[in-house]
């Protein structure tokens, strides 16, 4: 027999392999860029190119994406599934909403390795910083999804 594990330490788990991924990446590209392993290829007009197609994308991103789980969790709460398949549908919702972010962080990092900019390290940074905000601790999750502690007893 098989023992499931909870939705909450799976959801916990996959925020952390992201956020160490985006962490690992930040730190390879500044590596990369401190220690001449690289060489930044772009000029000026590439480097000013980047930096408003960086901006855009990394604030579509934060709010398309918080714009998308506000909806999705605002269904999920209305829907009168068991308490699994609500988790489950958050973690959907939450997970389209991390790896906008995820995108829009690995992008800046691109952009970074590609100029040597110190903006486009700033902006992952500040994408960084939204995400750590995300963490989906239990009350956190069951205060979004308007469960009770008896409704996650069982769990």
């Amino acid at each position: 027999m098989t023992v499931r594990s909870s939705p909450f330490y799976e959801l916990q788990k996959l925020y952390r392999i992201l956020l160490y991924a985006q962490i690992g990446i930040g730190i390879l590209g500044i590596a990369l860029i401190q220690f001449n392993l690289l060489k930044p290829i772009a000029s000026v007009s590439v480097d000013r190119m980047l930096q408003v197609i960086t901006v855009i994308y990394s604030f579509a991103a934060v709010i398309v994406g918080m714009q998308l789980f506000r909806r999705r969790v605002e269904s999920i709460r209305s829907d009168d599934n068991a308490v699994r398949i609500k988790l489950a549908a958050y973690k959907s919702a939450a997970m389209l909403q991390w790896y906008l972010l995820l995108g829009a962080s690995v992008f800046c990092m691109v952009s970074y390795v590609i100029t040597a900019n110190w903006s486009f390290l700033g902006l992952t940074i500040m994408i960084l910083a939204i995400f750590g905000g995300l963490n989906p601790f239990k009350q956190k999750v069951m205060l979004q999804l308007r469960l009770s502690d008896q409704d996650v007893a069982g769990i």
